[in-house]
């Protein structure tokens, strides 16, 4: 059978599907993409049994046929070809022969398939209380709390971000890894009350596909069932498993109240937190913010590095000080993702949590958990 295609588009979508196969993958079948050929498309599928991914071209076929191939190696020679119309002939042992239609090149690539047999029957896109909402919120709100997630596989509910709605037409992520956290809440301009209020825990994996796929412009659909959670992002759909595991209570962690507040310009508090940040160690990279007045001191000690010390200019109706110490990095993450031109925070004690919120966003927080301080310095 022949099938004509669009080189460029078929190499994009081949490297999407192929994102999530892993070169450790022990299962023959799952370390290959399916492509299902229907007279006017194809649709790609992988899966690592815990994430899937389906997504569709358009393309002109002769016949119907399904077979699996290897997605990098069939991506390796489609970058090496031009851009133009590509001619795939699969005969009836699955050997795929690939040729483009550019007069620059004229050779012969063959590319071994093998049958779909063996291969997971994968879940169709469930619209059952899916949920519209533009692209560029989603991408916003994974963006600004994804940091605060842990890699740590020890406890699953820390490795991804949680979803909840607990207001009609709103939305609320969250991400921590017990040592901070993050959250933010935006309207989403929908008529379809959520059915998400007890809320699930998108894993890490699939948030990072989700975020590569979401642009700027225009609108996505997802939706959620017991043990699932759907995405449909133009013509691409990602399927997951959710975490299984009740995720902490957050609203326990932020402070209701605190004994001193002030407003820091952003760029200069981050820029003085990266210069600080260099005679610290690793893993606390401890720094010690002194808050008093209108003036914030930033120090970093370590005996084998150095020391630094730097003041920025702060404005708070405070009069009391304020010293604690927090991991510069984890302070660094947090400002990166703070839009404004100045953030609010707020402290209750040498030992609570500072608070962190850009002052002209009250739905978008982040907190971070102090550090001991032993003595003036910093270790």
């Amino acid at each position: 059978m022949k099938i004509s295609v669009d080189k460029d588009s078929l190499l994009k979508s081949i490297i999407i599907a192929d994102s999530i196969i892993s070169s450790k993958n022990v299962n023959t079948i799952l370390s290959n993409c399916l492509f299902n050929i229907s007279e006017d498309q194809i649709e790609i599928v992988s899966t690592d049994n815990e994430v899937a991914i389906r997504t569709r071209i358009d393309a002109i076929a002769d016949t119907p046929i399904s077979f699996a191939a290897n997605g990098k190696k069939f991506s390796s020679i489609l970058k090496e070809l031009p851009n133009d119309e590509l001619i795939l002939d699969i005969n009836d042992s699955l050997v795929i022969d690939i040729r483009t239609k550019s007069k620059d090149v004229k050779g012969h690539y063959s590319l071994i398939g093998l049958s779909t047999g063996e291969y997971p029957e994968i879940p169709g896109f469930s619209e059952e209380h899916s949920i519209e909402v533009e692209q560029s919120i989603l991408r916003e709100m994974i963006r600004k709390v994804v940091y605060a997630a842990s890699h740590d596989t020890i406890k699953p509910v820390f490795n991804g971000i949680y979803i909840i709605s607990e207001t009609k037409n709103s939305m609320t992520a969250v991400a921590t890894d017990s040592r901070r956290l993050a959250m933010i809440t935006r309207n989403m301009d929908t008529e379809t009350e959520m059915n998400i209020k007890e809320g699930f825990i998108i894993p890490l994996k699939t948030v990072n596909e989700i975020y590569r796929l979401l642009e700027s412009t225009g609108r996505c659909r997802f939706s959620y069932n017991n043990n699932q959670c759907f995405f449909k992002i133009g013509r691409t759909e990602i399927i997951s498993r959710v975490v299984d595991g009740q995720f902490p209570n957050y609203k326990h962690v932020i402070p209701l109240d605190s004994n001193f507040e002030a407003v820091a310009e952003t760029k200069k508090l981050l820029d003085s937190v990266r210069r600080a940040m260099i005679f610290t160690r690793e893993p606390a990279n401890k720094i010690v913010l002194n808050f008093n007045k209108d003036k914030l001191k930033i120090e970093a000690n370590t005996p084998e590095l150095g020391e630094a010390e730097e003041e920025i200019q702060i404005e708070t109706d405070s009069k009391e000080s304020m010293t604690l110490g927090v991991n510069a990095q984890f302070l660094i993450e947090c400002l990166k993702e703070i839009d404004s031109y100045s953030v609010k925070c707020a402290i209750t004690g040498q030992m609570s949590p500072i608070t962190i919120k850009p002052e002209d966003d009250k739905n978008y927080t982040s907190v971070i958990m102090p550090i001991q301080i032993k003595s003036s310095a910093a270790d």
